[in-house]
């Protein structure tokens, strides 16, 4: 398995957004208000990060996140990439990732950021459907996200982009269409935010107003896992599934409402591998009431699923006096295999 890269992030919260979406306080998400202001900011927060490199790390990225970074104002924008670079070129840092709005990705903008070392870019596409984007208030539609991975497929870098299902507006069709389009635009990753309420945002008034009802906790999950699926079907990884529970964001009253869980990830993994075993133990020809089930030795949590979870519905469902899991390296990964116990 490819190691996955060390990314050494510095959050620019709103800074270069054209304005703000009824979803959105990256002062709530991030914890910082200002983010990085100057020089030594940056190179202070980068050789700090260094320092928590471990060994057998993938590549290093450096990575602003929080903000538009395209529609940054171009002086500021260029502090923040020479610092970075300048850890590139000393052999510290590999390449430099960012985040940016799909109406911002621009020939003019990226022939601006070409001589530095950009590996990634990812996308804010959150949504491709253009009645759920305005009801967001993006200021974007899902031309513009088609428009700026066509403009990206030339740049040498990778594309990776964001969806946020459960925005305002949306339904299971239109979340689902939206994952559809995305893989159809073919990125090199994608990461999964269901919507959260989150503190100081206008979601949070049209909440309270009872105008907005977010998705549930088991909703979320199952329709993440169908997007999980879909993307995993046409070879696209997803390299992340629910916002990251960073320490400001599980503050007392940050996260209002939604479905919001520090192991989002791992409830979808997990509801994945019920299925997985589900369909296994279905397959068996008369099936005892003592089986064993194998999987690759890191599956073995996402079978067992939250507090035995899976176990226990597993049990129940067929009957079972016993179920063990056996981990074994012999198993594909995200497989399940049954051997029936004397």
């Amino acid at each position: 398995m490819k190691p996955r890269p060390f990314i050494v992030p510095l959050f620019i919260p709103h800074r270069g957004c054209p304005h703000r979406c009824v979803f959105c306080n990256q002062t709530s998400i991030t914890g910082l208000k200002d983010g990085i202001r100057s020089k030594q900011e940056v190179r202070d927060r980068i050789a700090k990060f260094l320092g928590f490199r471990g060994a057998g790390r993938g590549t290093t990225e450096v990575a602003f996140y929080g903000g538009n970074f395209l529609g940054l104002p171009k002086a500021y924008r260029k502090l923040l990439l020479d610092e970075a670079q300048a850890f590139v070129k000393k052999g510290q840092v590999d390449g430099i990732r960012f985040s940016t709005r799909p109406d911002t990705v621009t020939d003019a903008a990226l022939k601006e950021v070409a001589p530095y070392s950009i590996r990634t870019i990812e996308v804010g596409a959150q949504s491709m459907n253009d009645a759920v984007l305005a009801l967001s208030q993006r200021g974007h539609t899902g031309a513009d996200t088609q428009r700026a991975v066509k403009v990206l497929t030339p740049c040498n870098v990778q594309v990776g982009l964001q969806i946020m299902p459960g925005l305002p507006g949306a339904t299971s069709e239109s979340i689902l269409e939206t994952g559809q389009q995305v893989a159809a635009l073919r990125p090199d990753f994608v990461r999964i935010y269901p919507t959260v309420v989150v503190k100081n945002t206008l979601l949070e008034k049209w909440y309270q107003s009872g105008r907005f009802t977010p998705l549930s906790l088991p909703e979320a999950v199952e329709l993440t896992k169908k997007l999980y699926l879909l993307f995993a079907g046409a070879n696209i990884p997803v390299i992340r599934m629910g916002l990251q529970p960073s320490s400001s964001l599980r503050a007392s009253g940050q996260v209002v409402a939604g479905p919001f869980h520090p192991a989002f990830g791992h409830l979808v993994h997990s509801a994945l591998f019920l299925d997985l075993a589900t369909q296994a133990l279905e397959s068996e020809k008369g099936l005892s009431r003592r089986v064993a089930v194998k999987v690759y030795p890191s599956d073995v949590p996402k079978l067992v699923g939250q507090k035995r979870g899976n176990i226990r519905r597993l049990i129940e469902r067929f009957d079972l006096e016993r179920l063990q899991v056996l981990p074994d390296v012999t198993v594909p990964e995200n497989t399940v295999q049954v051997v029936s116990m004397t």
